[in-house]
C-alpha cells in the first residue's frame, strides 16, 4: 500500500492525521509516542510571532512621528514628508502581499479549524493594524494644513472678558498660501457669521469690539489674485462680560474711560437702570467716585497693573460687583518722533465741544488719515472737529511719512451733559466778564468760589508760563505781552462738567527790569554773568544805580554796580537774585529771578591695563575717565595694599579674583566710589 505524504506545514508544524487501519491489524491500545520536535516547532511559532509584534512597533513609531509633525503650514521638511510617504506607501503594499500569503496558507489547513481560527487572528492582529497605519499615515502627511484664524491679542485667557477688542491674524493661513502660489488680494471679515461683511481689509490683520459675553464665529473670506476665494473660521469664546475701559491700556497721565453702558441695553421694555455706582479705581479699597451716570472718568499717574471695581446698585433692587485688571502704560512709541497736540489739552466738556488736532513732527508726511469717533474722517496736518452730542469719542490717526513708516496715535474724548455755576466768583486777581488784564510781568492769582457742595474744580492752561497749578488754584506770571487763555473746569459728583474760558491780556509794561543770566543753569563752582541792559523805566527818570542781591548770603557783592556784573557760586543750591533800580526821583523798581546752580558731576572712574593674566601680574590703573574735580584718590586693590597715587601702577603675587576700589574725594569732600575686578591666575 503507498505511503500517503504528510499534511501541508503551517506555521512549521506539521500535522500527522491518522490512517484508519483494517480491524484485523487493530490490537490493543498503544501509549502514543512523544515526538520531540513538536514542542520545539511551537516555541519557533510563538517567537516568530513575537518578532512580529516587536517589528510591527518599531515600524510604528516613525509612522507617529510623522503624523505628529505633518501637515506643516510652512512646507518645511518636504524631504522627509516625501520619504516617509514612500516607506509607509511601500509598506502597505508589503503588508499587503504578506497578508495574502498568509491567509493562503492558514487556509490550506483543512482538519482543524482551531488552529486556522487562531492562526488567522495573529496574522490579522499585526497585519491589518499595520496596514491601516501605513494607508493612513502616507495619506495624511500629504493633507493639506487646515486654514485657521490666530488671536494676537489679548495674549492670555484672563483677559478675554467683554467689552473685549480681539485682533485677530492670519500668519498661518498667509504661509499655506505662500506655499500653494497663492496671492491675497483682499480680507473681508464677518464677526458674527451671518453673511454680512462687518470689515473690509487689505492687511491680514483686524480688529473686533465684542461687547457681550458668548460664543462667535469669525469667518475670514480671502480673496486671491487669480479670482479663487479661501475661508477661514475661527471660534471664540469669551466667558463673561465686565464694564469696559477706553483705551483698553489706559496711558499715563490721560484720561480713561470707564462704561457700564453695554449692561444696560435700551431697547427692551421696562429695562432695568442703574442707580448708583461706586468706583474702585486703584484697587486700594478707597471710594473714587459715585455716581448714577453709566460712564466714568480716571487718569492715572502710575504705571502697571490697577485692578478696577465697580458695585453697582440696580433699579431691581438688585447689587452685583464687577472686576478687572488694567494695564497702565506709557506713551506708546512710535516709528518717528510724533506727538499729537490738541487744543484745548483737557478733553473734557459740555455739547457743542470743539477741539483742534495738530500733529507735531519733523519728519515729512505723505498723509494723515482721522478718525473722529462720531462717524466723521478728515485729512491733514491740523483739523478741527466739534462734537454736539455727549459720549464718549475715540480719536484715532493713521500718519504714513513719506518714507512709508506708518504711525498710529489716539486721544479719548468725553463729551457730558452740561453744569451750571451761576454763583461763581474768584479769590486772587481781579476777573471781569472773565478777563484777567494788567501790564507784564503779570501775574495771575486764581481760585474759584462757590456754595454748590461737591463740586471739583481744574485747569487747563497748556501754555501757561511759570505756573503753579492745584486742583484749584492757579497761579502763573505772564512776562511776554499778549493774550493767553485759560479754561476753568468743575466737575459735579453725576459727572455734568462746566468748562469757562478765562482771558489773560497782558500789556505792555510802562516800566520793566529786566535781567539775564549765563549760564542759565551753571554747576558749582561757577560765575555768573548777569545782564540788566535792556532795563527800562518811565520817561522822565533817570536810573542812579543797580543793587544787586545775589540770595548767597555774600553781602560784599550786594552794593550799587553797573548794569553788567559777574558773581561767583561756590556752593550748589537755589538763590533769589534780586535786582533794585534807584532813580534820580527816588522811586525804585526791582525784579527776582530763581537761579539754581547744580552739584558738580562726581563720577570716579578708572581703566586697568588688563583684567587677567598669571601671576605675577602688573596692572596700571589710569583714573583719567573720572569727572568731578578730585583732589585725592584712595585705591584698595583687594590683596591689602594700599595707594594714593592718581595712575597707581600694582603687582598681584598670588592667585586669585580682587576687587579693586577707587576711592576720590573733592576739595569740599564729596565723594564718588568704583570697582573693577582683576583675575590672577597661577
Amino acid at each position: 500500500m503507498p505511503e500517503t505524504p504528510p499534511p501541508f506545514p503551517v506555521d512549521g508544524i506539521t500535522l500527522s492525521s491518522p490512517t484508519p487501519e483494517p480491524a484485523s491489524k487493530i490490537a490493543a491500545p498503544v501509549q502514543p509516542s512523544v515526538v520531540p520536535t513538536v514542542p520545539q516547532k511551537k516555541n519557533a511559532r510563538h517567537l516568530s510571532f513575537i518578532v512580529l509584534i516587536v517589528g510591527g512597533l518599531i515600524y510604528s513609531v516613525p509612522a507617529l512621528v510623522l503624523l505628529v509633525m505633518f501637515p506643516r503650514p510652512d512646507g518645511s521638511l518636504a524631504d522627509v514628508k516625501n520619504i516617509g510617504t514612500l516607506v509607509y506607501a511601500l509598506g502597505a503594499l508589503f503588508l499587503l502581499l504578506l497578508g495574502v500569503v498568509g491567509f493562503l496558507r492558514i487556509s490550506a489547513i483543512k482538519d482543524h479549524p482551531r488552529m486556522r481560527f487562531f492562526a488567522l487572528v495573529r496574522l490579522g492582529s499585526v497585519v491589518i493594524p499595520l496596514f491601516l497605519l501605513s494607508i493612513i499615515t502616507a495619506s495624511l502627511i500629504n493633507v493639506a494644513p487646515k486654514l485657521r484664524l490666530e488671536v494676537i491679542s489679548p495674549k492670555t485667557a484672563a483677559e478675554f472678558v467683554a467689552p473685549v477688542s480681539v485682533t485677530f491674524g492670519m500668519e498661518t493661513a498667509l504661509k499655506i498660501f505662500t506655499q500653494n502660489n497663492l496671492k491675497p488680494l483682499k480680507f473681508e471679515w464677518d464677526y458674527n457669521n451671518d453673511g454680512a461683511i462687518d470689515q473690509e481689509t487689505f492687511d491680514p490683520v483686524s480688529t473686533y469690539l465684542i461687547t457681550k459675553a458668548g460664543i462667535f464665529s469669525i469667518v475670514a473670506t480671502v480673496t486671491m489674485t487669480d479670482g479663487s476665494v479661501k475661508k477661514v473660521i475661527y471660534r471664540l469664546v469669551i466667558p463673561r462680560a465686565s464694564f469696559a475701559v477706553q483705551p483698553v491700556q489706559p496711558i499715563i497721565d490721560e484720561p480713561a474711560t470707564f462704561t457700564v453702558e453695554h449692561l444696560f441695553p435700551k431697547l427692551v421694555d421696562n429695562p432695568v437702570t442703574l442707580v448708583k455706582a461706586k468706583w474702585d479705581f486703584d484697587g486700594d479699597g478707597t471710594l473714587d467716585l459715585e455716581t448714577d451716570k453709566l460712564t466714568a472718568s480716571y487718569t492715572y499717574h502710575k504705571l502697571g497693573k490697577a485692578n478696577v471695581t465697580v458695585v453697582m446698585t440696580q433699579s431691581n433692587q438688585t447689587q452685583s460687583t464687577l472686576q478687572r485688571s488694567v494695564d497702565v502704560v506709557p506713551t506708546p512709541e512710535q516709528p518717528f518722533p510724533i506727538t499729537l497736540e490738541t487744543e484745548p489739552q483737557m478733553l473734557l466738556g459740555p455739547p457743542p465741544f470743539g477741539v483742534l488736532f495738530a500733529l507735531k513732527t519733523k519728519e515729512p508726511i505723505a498723509n494723515a488719515t482721522w478718525d473722529f469717533g462720531n462717524q466723521k474722517t478728515a485729512e491733514g496736518i491740523r483739523v478741527p472737529q466739534v462734537y454736539n452730542t455727549v459720549g464718549t469719542y475715540v480719536v484715532n490717526v493713521t500718519v504714513r511719512s513719506s518714507s512709508g513708516a506708518v504711525a498710529k496715535l489716539s486721544k479719548v474724548l468725553r463729551v457730558t451733559n452740561p453744569l451750571e455755576i451761576r454763583d461763581l466768583s474768584f479769590q486772587g486777581s481781579v476777573v471781569k466778564s472773565f478777563v484777567v488784564e494788567g501790564e507784564v510781568p503779570l501775574t495771575v492769582d486764581l481760585t474759584p468760589v462757590t456754595v454748590q457742595p461737591l463740586i471739583s474744580f481744574s485747569w487747563d492752561a497748556q501754555s501757561a508760563p511759570e505756573s503753579e497749578i492745584t486742583d484749584k488754584k492757579f497761579y502763573a506770571v505772564y512776562r511776554d505781552e499778549g493774550t493767553y487763555f485759560i479754561d476753568l473746569i468743575g466737575m459735579d459728583p453725576d459727572q455734568n462738567v462746566f468748562r469757562k474760558r478765562i482771558t489773560v491780556n497782558a500789556l505792555p509794561p510802562s516800566s520793566l527790569v529786566s535781567f539775564s543770566m549765563d549760564p542759565a543753569t551753571p554747576t558749582a563752582p561757577a560765575t555768573v554773568k548777569f545782564d540788566a541792559s535792556d532795563t527800562f523805566i518811565p520817561s522822565g527818570e533817570e536810573i542812579t544805580g543797580f543793587e544787586w542781591d545775589f540770595g548767597d548770603g555774600d553781602t560784599s557783592a550786594s552794593k550799587f554796580s553797573g548794569a553788567r556784573v559777574d558773581h561767583l557760586f561756590t556752593k550748589p543750591g537755589t538763590y533769589v537774585v534780586t535786582l533794585t533800580i534807584r532813580t534820580t526821583s527816588g522811586k525804585t523798581f526791582s525784579n527776582k529771578q530763581t537761579l539754581t546752580v547744580r552739584a558738580p558731576l562726581l563720577d570716579a572712574c578708572f581703566m586697568p591695563s588688563r583684567t587677567s593674566g598669571k601671576a605675577p601680574l602688573g596692572v596700571r590703573f589710569d583714573a583719567s575717565c573720572s569727572t568731578g574735580g578730585f583732589s585725592s584718590w584712595t585705591w584698595d586693590f583687594g590683596d591689602a595694599s594700599q595707594s594714593d597715587v592718581q595712575n597707581p601702577t600694582h603687582v598681584f603675587l598670588q592667585k586669585g579674583e580682587y576687587k579693586v576700589m577707587l576711592t576720590a574725594v573733592t576739595k569740599d569732600g564729596l565723594r564718588s566710589t568704583t570697582t573693577s575686578t582683576i583675575s590672577v591666575t597661577e
